[in-house]
């Protein structure tokens, strides 16, 4: 296999598709030109009989039912459909011209006039994650060469590589996306802040009660409360869990309330050292997480919940949170800055949605549904 070049044109495709949605959609459209094909088509995950892989991306002049008859016919007998990982291989080196004969995948390479085939895997042991990349040539045009061989290789290294770096992404990401949602699904607030308490990162729920400035709100990001004491409270809470000599027993977590602006309660808060023994951060990193809770929230599930169980929109959904958190409806539409009008047509079409006819009939039936849901 030929070394990796110093200096590679596609690097910077290869690299920053690590974090493109799809991932390495820019690169395989540059590989239509670099290499002269039909099209480019990557696959993660490894192929099995019973599921040949999520494709990511497939490409321009490609027939996009091919994917599907590979599927369901193609992809049984394919000897493409798992190589040898880190090395080039063109139809020629996995089957001889009478063996793919015999084979039903043949039989698809002809439906789709496929003249020739090549690609390469790579695998990443600790994500257990294969990316299979397949380049296609279609109609009457010569196969790959030698030279299409060694261009192909040289980007072999560079892909093992940002499959790495896609597999830590990847498993870091599920579980922040899956820590977000199950505090969400919760109706926890989750906002992670620095030792000045400036922002670094929040959850939907957070970004929500911010906005409305519910007894806390963002000025110039830091976290603030709208009470001087609430703030005086936050900041000592977090100054003792800093201080050694006032936390003796090394206690992570210490537990206030925040008084709330919109509805006569409070926010029961929790504030949590940042566990750093791993990681070393630049001055400013993460030092607390502080999960905000109201209690009359306590029974009131997510937004997506609320969509899912009673088949309303999202903006009705936000809009049976603040009901059921005890606002009348002018208040809940100044806070989700909308008109009463719009909430009052936004109501009507929840009260048809979930078959009551009363504000308090629908904040007594998402209270039930949910507080059962969790028993």
């Amino acid at each position: 296999m030929s070394k990796t070049p110093v200096s590679h044109p596609l690097s910077q495709a290869i690299y920053e598709g690590v974090l493109e949605r799809p991932p390495w959609k820019t690169l395989l459209k540059r590989l239509e030109g670099y290499m002269q094909v039909s099209s480019a088509t990557l696959v993660l995950r490894r192929p099995r009989r019973s599921d040949p892989g999520v494709t990511v991306y497939l490409y321009s002049d490609a027939n996009e039912n091919a994917l599907e008859d590979f599927r369901n016919r193609g992809s049984a007998d394919s000897p493409f459909a798992e190589l040898p990982v880190k090395k080039v291989f063109t139809l020629a080196d996995r089957v001889s011209s009478t063996e793919i004969n015999s084979l039903e995948f043949c039989d698809y390479l002809r439906t789709y006039g496929v003249s020739d085939l090549i690609g390469f895997d790579v695998y990443d042991k600790q994500s257990h994650i294969r990316l299979r990349l397949r380049l296609v040539r279609i109609g009457d045009v010569s196969g790959f060469s030698q030279r299409d061989r060694t261009r192909l290789e040289s980007i072999v290294p560079l892909m093992d590589n940002a499959l790495k770096l896609y597999g830590a992404y990847a498993y870091n990401n599920f579980f922040t996306e899956f820590y977000d949602e199950l505090l969400g699904s919760m109706d926890i607030a989750s906002v992670i802040v620095n030792a000045r308490l400036e922002v670094l990162s929040e959850n939907q729920q957070a970004r929500q009660v911010l906005a409305a400035k519910d007894g806390v709100f963002l000025r110039r990001n830091e976290f603030r409360c709208c009470s001087t004491t609430d703030q005086r409270r936050l900041q000592d809470a977090c100054s003792a869990l800093l201080n050694p000599e006032v936390n003796k027993n090394d206690r992570q977590a210490l537990s206030i309330v925040i008084e709330r602006e919109a509805v006569k309660s409070k926010w029961d808060v929790q504030v949590r050292r940042v566990s750093t023994k791993n990681f070393i951060f630049d001055e400013g990193g993460p030092e607390f997480v502080l999960l905000l809770q109201g209690p009359v929230r306590s029974s009131v599930p997510s937004q997506a919940r609320l969509i899912d169980v009673f088949g309303v929109t999202p903006a009705e959904a936000k809009l049976i949170i603040h009901l059921v958190d005890s606002m009348t409806l002018t208040a809940a539409a100044k806070t989700l800055g909308i008109s009463r009008n719009t909430a009052r047509a936004q109501l009507a079409s929840i009260f048809s949605k979930t078959g009551v006819n009363r504000q308090a009939q629908l904040v007594k039936l998402v209270s039930e549904t949910f507080a059962a849901h969790w028993q």
